[in-house]
């Protein structure tokens, strides 16, 4: 087995057991404080059993909302935090500095499962579809992994419903998928105990990283073409002003290039230019 150095996890409110509406992931909501804790423990589980697997560094990226959901005070000691929304990657904030395995804690994605839990792409109600190269991939753990496909980091853990392990698994049948609840509905679950969550996080991160090193990343043939189909067509429009972006449809823009430059496209058109409009 090659030495374990450094872990990436990238984490998002929506796989954390028990959540399954706005009440526990929107700030300002009454439940969001237990859900924003509930986060930091289950990432915390995992955090410990990198670090017990030989891991030197650890590193947490804040992937929901405004990203500066994990308060740093209730992280393990040891990890480090990348929070704060003003960056070039939604959710994969330095991958590309050389990580040896990638965890998400994330949610199914819009439209792939019948039972989603708060099922979504990327900026819920601004996103109905996307595809690169022409494989449609709604499932935002999916398109993080060939992010960090691009820079050598496989995929091996994803920590949410049911249906974000199927999904991610279809992509990737090695990754170690950590089902802590079963989805009933877009708003409704079935959760185990956040104490059992995190014995099953810990177990299950321990087991992926035990193989790390026999999990392929994700990767796309370069050039890549990335296509999005909006809610609304203003966000096609308003994408179309970037030199080379094509508008192929009413709600639709497509974009070919190399990864990085896509990379930084679709931090860019998915939530920086799109965001605010109505």
């Amino acid at each position: 087995m090659a030495k374990l150095r450094k872990v990436f996890i990238s984490a998002d409110i929506e796989g954390v057991e028990g959540v399954v509406s706005g009440m526990s992931i929107t700030r300002g909501k009454m439940d969001f404080p237990v859900g924003r804790k509930r986060l930091a423990l289950d990432v915390n589980a995992a955090i410990q059993a990198a670090f017990d697997m030989g891991a030197e560094e650890v590193v947490v990226c804040d992937g929901h909302a405004d990203m500066e959901n994990i308060l740093i005070e209730d992280l393990h000691e040891d990890a480090k935090l990348v929070s704060g929304a003003m960056r070039s990657s939604l959710q994969m904030q330095t991958i590309e500095r050389g990580f040896d395995a990638f965890i998400m804690f994330g949610h199914a994605g819009a439209g792939v499962s019948y039972n989603g839990v708060i099922d979504h792409c990327y900026n819920g109600g601004k996103i109905y579809n996307m595809r690169l190269n022409g494989i449609t991939m709604n499932t935002e753990a999916v398109q993080n992994a060939v992010i960090a496909g691009h820079y050598g980091t496989p995929i091996v853990a994803i920590v949410g419903d049911e249906a974000v392990c199927e999904e991610v698994k279809a992509f990737v049948p090695e990754c170690e998928g950590i089902a802590v609840k079963e989805g009933l509905s877009r708003f409704s679950a079935i959760s185990v105990h956040p104490n059992k969550a995190r014995k099953m996080i810990y177990e299950g991160v321990k087991n992926a990283l035990a193989r790390f090193d026999q999990i392929k990343p994700l990767k796309l043939e370069e050039p890549i073409t990335m296509e999005i189909d909006f809610k609304d067509t203003n966000m096609a429009q308003t994408c179309e002003l970037i030199p080379g972006v094509k508008r192929t449809a009413p709600r639709t823009v497509s974009v070919t290039g190399d990864a990085e430059t896509i990379f930084k496209l679709h931090e860019l058109m998915i939530y920086r230019l799109v965001d605010r409009l109505g």
